[in-house]
């Protein structure tokens, strides 16, 4: 605070300023519990030259107000009263300085730097302590040096004040810079308990609960209480904003020691296995545990350092495992175990059987591994190989599959021990044909096959002379909705998924088929016809086309007369249109979800010879 300007004169209140690490001069005594406080701030943390500035103070109980300005030269000099602002008793509440009313400002001059600001309420006249305003001297100089102020200060107010329960003291700071102010907020600190020291960028600020206006950005906060832990926090303080700090202070305790504690995996480990120690179930009840040492052998050397370590054994026998553990404040804890190392593992055997023994295509097949044993431990998991591409099909002791070509498969069955060891079993396996009702007998013939008897099934059956995998697209629409629209065959060949895409009534069906088939089931609820666009790359170029020579319908396979192509209910049928029906079939002239035009032009039965 430079300059106070008054109507009728000017005070130069400041020199050249110096950073602070903590207040200089400063009187600090923490507020008495349930007597009287008092506390000063200003209207923001930082003044451009030429600004007006303004103090704010607040006292919870009738008292008489001192404040004074602490210079960086060391200059103590009286701000309040003055020989302008001279009433200085105050009931509870919040003021200004310059009191309301009063014809002076407080304004700021160069040099830039930091100023102190201090205040004093007590509940009787500190007579003889400041010093008396005049026309000449309209704000006394209290000393020109800032620590003996103080110490004359305290013994004086105590000599009057003897109870601290009516007195009390508070200070803030404020910084003077040239150019354009920052942006600044303010930041409401609690803490529990209260009453517990407040630092803020290093520099002693107040007791909690204190409000602070701050410059936007980072600030380093400490806060400290005897008997509790120092709690540091670093905040972002946002510019025309309030954000608020709610600290609880941990006590201090004497420090507990650390509780070592680890697993080991597997509990049985093998000549060469590695084992793998975790010791994250240690704690310390009153910190952290920073460092975690362990011995494998019992010879008391380190062998490794983590929280977690792996080891391996090249020799049988019992063997002695030491953790070691240190906390954060050096306290250590262990813990040991024995561990029986056991002889290099054994393979396990891999045998199965498949249920039924000759199954047919359609039809599940269950493969059982539960006939497969480990002469020396247990087995861990089973991986299976269904169709002998050497690719894992499916995993679990017992698996189901489901074929859709007549043929002889070549089923491996990989069992693994927990010991990482492997045994391998390969079997052929025949699939017949299907006795599934209303399925044709596709064979290894191309193409595209539309059958079902009361849900419609689509097939697209691949090749076993195709050497790659060749697209298809299926789609389908409808004047009710797509219902239960499903891929039958699980995992298409060559590691190509189909996919399906449903938009109610439309239904695209796409994906590759190889050397095996895909078939896709499907309702139509509520539907008089259903519209199919039927498209498969035949001739391997990696284009679809649509042809009516590789289309067939039903259990003798009619052949298509058109594509696209339309089913509808039979003339005077109201029931669910189903592929078991005597159908119409037709030609579509333009078919979309809000209007349909269709030339009926035969049925199944007249294409297939049977009325």
């Amino acid at each position: 605070m430079k300059t106070i300007l008054v109507v009728l004169a000017a005070l130069l209140l400041g020199g050249t300023a110096i950073a602070q690490v903590a207040p200089m001069g400063i009187v600090v005594e923490p507020p008495a519990t349930n007597g009287l406080t008092v506390r000063v701030w200003m209207d923001k943390p930082v003044y451009v030259i030429g600004e007006s500035v303004q103090a704010t103070f607040q006292i919870n109980k009738a008292a008489y107000v001192y404040v004074w300005d602490i210079e960086p030269t060391g200059t103590v000099r009286q701000i309040f009263p003055n020989q302008y602002d001279t009433n200085n008793y105050f009931q509870a509440g919040i003021y200004r300085i310059p009191s309301a009313g009063t014809l002076y400002r407080l304004a700021v001059t160069p040099p830039t730097g930091t100023e102190w600001l201090q205040i004093v309420a007590a509940t009787t006249p500190l007579t003889g302590v400041f010093g008396a305003a005049s026309g000449l001297v309209p704000f006394p100089v209290l000393s020109f040096s800032a620590s003996n102020w103080s110490a004359q200060l305290q013994f004086q107010v105590k000599g009057l004040v003897p109870s601290q329960e009516n007195r009390a003291f508070d200070f803030t700071k404020f910084e003077i810079i040239s150019g354009t102010a920052p942006a600044y907020g303010t930041l409401q600190i609690n803490s529990t308990p209260v009453s517990a020291e407040l630092y803020v960028d290093s520099v002693f600020r107040s007791w909690t609960p204190r409000s602070i206006v701050l410059t936007a950005g980072y600030h380093d906060i400490v806060i400290r209480k005897s008997g509790y832990l120092e709690h540091t926090t670093r905040v972002y303080v946002r510019g025309n904003s309030t954000q608020t700090i709610s600290v609880a202070l941990d006590p201090v305790v004497t420090n507990q020691f650390p509780v070592a504690r680890f697993t080991v995996t597997p509990l049985a480990p093998r000549v060469g296995e590695t084992i793998q120690l975790d010791a994250s179930a240690s704690t310390d009840a009153d910190g952290s545990i920073s460092s975690y040492f362990w011995d494998f052998n019992g010879d008391g050397i380190t062998d490794r350092t983590g929280r977690t370590a792996t080891w391996q054994y090249m020799v049988s026998g019992a063997v002695a495992v030491r953790l070691t553990v240190t906390d954060n404040r050096g306290a250590t804890g262990q813990a040991s175990q024995i561990l029986s190392i056991r002889s290099a593992n054994q393979a396990p055997i891999a045998l199965f059987g498949a249920t039924p023994s000759s199954p047919t295509v359609w039809s599940p097949v269950t493969l059982d591994g539960g006939a497969s044993y480990d002469p020396d431990g247990a087995i861990a998991t089973y991986s299976w190989d269904l169709d002998g591409d050497g690719v894992i099909d499916q995993t679990g002791r017992t698996v189901i599959k489901t074929y859709y070509t007549p043929a002889t498969y070549w089923v491996t069955l990989f069992v693994t021990d927990l010991g990482g060891s492997t045994g391998i079993r390969s079997l052929p396996l025949v699939v017949g044909p299907s006795p599934t009702p209303g399925m044709p007998a596709m064979g290894n013939v191309p193409g595209v096959y539309v059958w079902g008897t009361d849900t419609w099934c689509i097939t697209i059956n691949g090749s076993p002379l195709w050497t790659t995998s060749r697209p298809y697209r299926i789609e389908l629409r409808t004047d009710g909705v797509f219902l239960g629209a499903s891929s039958g065959s699980g995992v298409a060949p060559m590691g190509l998924v189909p996919t399906q895409t449903s938009e109610g009534w439309k239904l695209i069906l796409e994906g590759n088929v190889g050397i095996t088939a895909q078939t896709y089931t499907f309702q139509a609820a509520g539907a008089t016809s259903i519209y199919m666009d039927l498209a498969l790359d035949t001739d391997g170029d990696g284009y679809v086309n649509r042809s009516t020579g590789f289309v067939r319908f039903g259990q003798s396979m009619v052949g298509a007369p058109r594509n696209p192509i339309v089913v509808g209910k039979p003339d005077g049928y109201f029931g669910a249109l189903t592929p078991n029906l005597n159908y119409k079939v037709g030609s579509p002239m333009f078919y979309s979800e809000t209007s349909r035009l269709v030339f009926y032009f035969t049925t199944i039965g007249d294409l297939a010879g049977t009325p």
